[in-house]
């Protein structure tokens, strides 16, 4: 139970802030957890846009183009930051009592994640070369790049391996 909890809490508290919908909770923990893991995807998803917007140093035009296309970006990342909601508290839910089957079902539900991640980034790099220079959009996915890279260094200090 100790695991399940610091899993869930450490999901809680640093979650996938590019990702505010409801997310898919394992049913086991969605009644203890669920709100606090919507909060903090709220709280992180908020923080992410003022850092975006800080470090971007848009013209007025930019911006213009740049605002509703991330918007439509982060509205499509939702479900794809689901799958990695539910990979965790299935993990959380069942990390004393894994078998092999379930260890490969989330082996394979993470890799699902990480592919439906990257066709999306490709398919949106091409729609923010429309709107913004090259060197503003690799500037812009290498902020989301680091602040991804923040979010899992935080929740893989927290998350037990695998016994």
């Amino acid at each position: 139970m100790r695991y399940m909890k610091q899993i869930t809490l450490a999901l809680a508290l640093c979650l996938l802030g590019t990702f505010t919908a409801q997310a898919q909770v394992n049913p086991t923990l969605s009644a203890e957890f669920g709100a606090d893991i919507e909060a903090a995807r709220t709280i992180m998803s908020t923080e992410r846009k003022i850092l975006i917007m800080r470090e971007m140093n848009f013209t007025p035009q930019e911006a213009e183009a740049f605002w509703p296309l991330y918007d439509e970006y982060v509205l499509a990342r939702r479900p794809v930051g689901d799958m990695r909601v539910k990979v965790i508290t299935d993990y959380a839910a069942t990390y004393q009592t894994m078998t092999n089957e379930k260890a490969r079902q989330l082996a394979d539900e993470s890799m699902d994640y990480e592919t439906k991640k990257l066709k999306l980034k490709k398919k949106y790099i091409k729609k923010f070369r429309k709107v913004l220079s090259d060197i503003k959009v690799v500037r812009y996915f290498q902020l989301e790049s680091k602040l991804d890279a923040i979010i899992d260094f935080d929740l893989a200090s927290q998350i037990p391996l695998m016994e």
